[in-house]
């Protein structure tokens, strides 16, 4: 980037990020240590990203108290520290503009909600493992109008706009994600999903092709199911549910579909930091995800392998069911009552 000076780099196919991170690579690129104002960048978002949750229990429990906690702990969470300073990875950007979605559609604001999932879409691609969640909300008359959902794509284009008047072809910038999806062919390369259970991963690589295929459709059956479900049954969606459904089903996402990498669990991480505050007693949920996600990056960071990836993958796959029979009893004691046998009572 500083070969071709700075912001002239926009025009150019310098790596498979997307160009909203590029213009923020840019910045970094006019200060002499690339290296810490690129790690700046995320510790910025971190802070955003922690108040971001901080209205997010404040708007869910009205607690001061809890309000606070949300943004200690998010501050304070080991993956968040790890993933932005010690790592360098963007995760909070993209996860950030997920949360400020999330505010909005607990405020039963859609056009704002989609305006900000489409940001946090022009960041990475990972913003898809909240989608489910999305129209979920839309199958139950939550909040999210059909039209709306238009947004997320037009604001990926117009987020991009910079980088076609420097240069970067139409086409190109379209297809960042779907080369991306390419890439990496494994079905998982150190997430604890199912595909650990069938050494599909990057040491041993028995069926990668057929698990990249088959293991979308698979996933997409999975959450389909869910959504079907979700959908044919009758009660109220309250904002205890809402959080608890949008946690289970990136949750199911991640467990599910093929070529995750470590560090993807880093939004379930900060959607458990908001289950727990909404319900405290539910605290060793949130760190248990968080330890798996700590314990998942480490293979690579330091190549230290504390548990076998399966293990961890056992432990989480018995988390989600956890969360989701939970989900399950406050659909049960939220279920509406038909009117004929109300009336009979």
């Amino acid at each position: 980037i500083r070969d071709a000076g700075a912001f002239h780099a926009l025009g150019l196919q310098i790596s498979d990020y997307a160009s909203p991170y590029m213009y923020l690579m840019s910045i970094a690129s006019l200060f002499g240590n690339g290296l810490y104002a690129l790690k700046a960048i995320s510790v910025i978002f971190d802070f955003i990203g922690a108040t971001a949750i901080a209205l997010l229990v404040w708007h869910l429990t009205g607690s001061e108290r809890k309000t606070i906690a949300g943004f200690a702990f998010t501050i304070l969470c080991p993956t968040v520290m790890v993933n932005s300073a010690w790592w360098c990875q963007c995760d909070m950007i993209y996860c950030t503009f997920v949360l400020f979605a999330l505010l909005f559609l607990f405020k039963d604001k859609s056009l704002w909600c989609c305006i900000f999932l489409g940001l946090a879409f022009s960041f990475k691609m990972q913003t898809v493992f909240i989608l489910p969640f999305i129209v979920m909300m839309w199958l139950k008359g939550r909040t999210i109008k059909l039209w709306h959902l238009l947004v997320i794509p037009a604001v990926y284009l117009v987020m991009h706009i910079p980088a076609m008047i420097a240069g970067r072809p139409f086409m190109e910038v379209i297809s960042i994600y779907f080369n991306q999806t390419t890439s990496y062919p494994y079905g998982t390369l150190k997430f604890p999903n199912i595909y650990e259970f069938f050494e599909e991963n990057m040491q041993h690589r028995h069926h990668m092709a057929e698990m990249g295929g088959w293991g979308v459709w698979f996933s997409l059956g999975v959450v389909g199911t869910l959504a079907w479900w979700i959908a044919s049954r009758k009660f109220k969606v309250d904002k205890t549910i809402m959080v608890t459904l949008a946690l289970f089903s990136v949750c199911v996402v991640l467990f599910t579909m093929p070529h995750m990498h470590e560090r993807y669990g880093f939004l379930v991480d900060l959607l458990a930091i908001v289950y727990v505050l909404q319900r405290p007693k539910k605290a060793p949920v949130a760190l248990l995800y968080i330890i798996i996600s700590l314990l998942t990056y480490m293979p690579f960071l330091n190549r230290a392998y504390v548990f076998p990836i399966s293990v961890l993958a056992v432990v989480y796959m018995g988390l989600t069911v956890y969360v989701g029979f939970d989900l399950y009893k406050q659909i049960n004691d939220n279920a509406e009552i038909p009117a004929r046998v109300k009336k009979g009572r």
